[in-house]
């Protein structure tokens, strides 16, 4: 048995439910984009537990990375979730930009994205730090 799997073993689990509310989430703002933000209050729901679960996949994951001895596997690429949602981003921008006013991009949208990009920065930067040690 791996050191991963002995000290982690839910990490699938953790994973997977994080996908699943960014996804939620990142749907949701796109509906209420669209729709004159008719689903603010559900999509501005859905990304504080994004973020929450989000926080504590990337804090336990930073954890075990320094608690293992060995070189810990990293298996999934974070970088996706940032691509994705900075597309959405430059996409609520420019569709933003050219509807006149009439669309405006949800605040929230922007508090997750920065959250997203700044869970993601530290959890490179540790994985930098583990690397020199």
């Amino acid at each position: 048995m791996n050191q991963t799997k002995k000290f982690w073993p839910g990490r699938v689990f953790w994973k997977n439910l994080s996908n699943f509310w960014g996804t939620v989430a990142l749907l949701l703002f796109v509906i209420d984009f669209f729709s004159f933000h008719a689903y603010n209050i559900a999509a501005s729901s859905v990304a504080v537990i994004y973020i929450g679960v989000l926080s504590l996949y990337v804090g336990s994951k930073e954890f075990y990375r320094w608690k293992i001895k060995e070189v810990f596997p990293s298996k999934y690429f974070g970088e996706i979730h940032v691509i994705i949602w900075t597309i959405v981003m430059a996409t609520f921008v420019v569709v933003a930009f050219m509807s006149g006013g009439w669309l405006k991009i949800p605040g929230e949208y922007v508090a997750t994205y920065i959250s997203v990009l700044g869970i993601f920065a530290i959890s490179q930067q540790s994985k930098s730090f583990r690397k020199k040690d």
